[in-house]
């Protein structure tokens, strides 16, 4: 198909190169059979990839001054700027500052559950407790900002502390394949039932969690998996018919 410069007579038949700096895109003013022009790039990436590509370095952005300075260092302008980013294109991928925590949070429990996930189910509830809470321990204890962002941070803002309530039955859930057969009956429980088992488990781990990761438990993490364990078996224990 023959190609045309802009300026130059119009042909239905033609397309037309435009040029800006640094872009290289074909627009289509009439091409036969309807055919549609391929997708812009910009070293070779899509509109698609890049906007994903900015997204991802305003979470990660966010992650850090949510994980050093708390929810309250997390505004639009901040991140823009960590990001060396245009405010506008905050609201790319964001519709509000609270939008941006959730998504901050989520992603870091993504990685949290990832690992925990692979865990595999056993005969004994309890060995896959002890598992799953040195698995945390260690995911904490690698980065102490994750710590901040999922136990402490919901503390204090009340944006994510609703976040995470409304996230709870389906975090408990979530245990379902590490614990095996012998939890059925648990997670067949009411979204209620597990909102308040969910609960009750957060607020005594979120404590000893944080304390021990900022230093004020003054206990290795043998002993903190092991108190852990006791908690959590003393709540799960009737729920799992134990």
């Amino acid at each position: 198909m023959p190609r045309a410069r802009v300026g130059d007579p119009p042909n239905e038949n033609q397309v037309i190169h435009i040029e800006s700096p640094g872009v290289d895109s074909w627009a289509s003013v009439g091409c036969e059979d309807g055919a549609v022009s391929a997708p812009k790039l910009w070293r070779g990436q899509t509109l698609q990839d890049r906007s994903g590509e900015r997204r991802d370095q305003l979470l990660d952005r966010a992650f850090d001054l949510l994980g050093a300075g708390g929810a309250g260092a997390v505004t639009m302008r901040a991140v823009t700027r960590e990001a060396n980013l245009s405010p506008r294109y905050f609201y790319e991928s964001f519709d509000s500052r609270e939008t941006l925590l959730a998504a901050v949070y989520d992603r870091t429990e993504g990685a949290l559950r990832e690992r925990l996930s692979a865990i595999a189910p056993g005969a004994d509830p309890h060995a896959a407790i002890r598992t799953g809470l040195e698995t945390c321990a260690d995911f904490f204890e690698e980065d102490p900002r994750r710590a901040r962002v999922l136990l402490r941070e919901p503390l204090a803002d009340d944006s994510l502390r609703r976040h995470i309530t409304e996230r709870t039955p389906a975090a408990v859930r979530a245990l379902a394949p590490m614990l095996g057969s012998s939890a059925d009956d648990l997670f067949a429980s009411s979204d209620d039932t597990l909102a308040t088992l969910g609960t009750a488990l957060a607020g005594a781990l979120t404590a000893v969690y944080l304390e021990w990761v900022d230093g004020h438990l003054a206990i290795g993490r043998d002993q903190l998996v092991d108190n852990a364990v006791a908690i959590v078996v003393s709540l799960l224990s009737p729920a799992l018919g134990q």
